[in-house]
């Protein structure tokens, strides 16, 4: 495993599912660990982290959708490390939508919970993050978008037919992980992006519940584990500073769960 003895990492949405998993094997690792979340739970899983790795955990609960508080705790977690290395913008939602019987109410608290935590979220976290990521001389972001973006060959984009809302707020991810990527390549900033099909956490189990789709023991064991998305996100830093940046990278239920060839820069169209 990786040795990151003296970095810092910061997730979001940390107390369950893939955002647990990526802070528990940054732990394993050696670094310390910022993790927040909007429920109070993050706290038992902060206890938890440092007493199984032995490593400082700085813990708090934030919703993202709000600018103070997600900046707050960004430069808490700075001051409190004296740095700030790794950040997994992984916090986000899930909900049915439909364009043909959501009447308006529904439509507009749709927006705002899946486009606030999803994509506002996503960028006041990387933005929060960005100058200390940057004065500390380079850093690691992650960006958790969605297979739909980003499907396995020989399948189209996009989700299923009541995910209109969610679908575009992950979409706006992938504008936000490649003009990231472009502007802090001087800095020394890698930008990536998770594109993950079936991962075991509380928002698919949620989905699958809403759809009626089958959930027993069988079916839940074929679903990929939130340890393996972050072992590959481990693997993915250790590309270093020549790494890839500004890709989304798929990662899909019976396929190697593995890093692709790194794709050719292409010019710009824009400075």
């Amino acid at each position: 495993m990786i040795d990151l003895i003296g970095k810092t990492a910061l997730v979001t949405g940390a107390a369950s599912g893939i955002g647990e998993g990526m802070a528990v094997r940054l732990a394993e690792s050696g670094a310390n660990l910022a993790i927040c979340d909007l429920q109070e739970s993050i706290h038992d899983v902060s206890r938890r982290i440092a007493a199984d790795t032995g490593v400082s955990v700085h813990a708090a609960v934030v919703d993202v959708r709000n600018s103070d508080g997600i900046y707050g705790f960004v430069e808490e977690s700075v001051s409190h490390f004296s740095g700030l290395d790794i950040v997994i913008a992984n916090a986000g939602v899930w909900r049915p939508t439909d364009p043909v019987e959501d009447p308006k109410e529904k439509a507009v608290e749709d927006w705002s919970l899946l486009v606030d935590t999803n994509l506002k979220g996503v960028f006041f976290t990387g933005r929060a993050a960005i100058p200390h990521l940057a004065a500390n001389g380079g850093g690691f972001i992650l960006n958790i978008a969605t297979d739909h973006i980003c499907p396995p060959p020989g399948s189209a984009t996009g989700g299923g037919t009541r995910m209109d809302v969610y679908d575009a707020s992950k979409w706006g991810i992938n504008g936000l992980t490649q003009s990231w990527a472009k502007r802090l390549s001087g800095e020394g900033v890698r930008v990536n992006a998770f594109c993950m099909d079936a991962t075991d956490s509380a928002m698919i189990r949620f989905a699958s519940s809403k759809f009626n789709r089958d959930m027993s023991e069988e079916v839940i064991n074929t679903w990929m584990k939130p340890q393996q998305i972050a072992d590959l996100m481990l693997e993915l830093y250790a590309e270093g500073q020549e790494g890839r940046s500004g890709e989304n990278i798929g990662i899909w239920l019976n396929h190697p769960i593995e890093l692709p060839p790194k794709r050719e820069v292409l010019p710009s169209r824009h400075p």
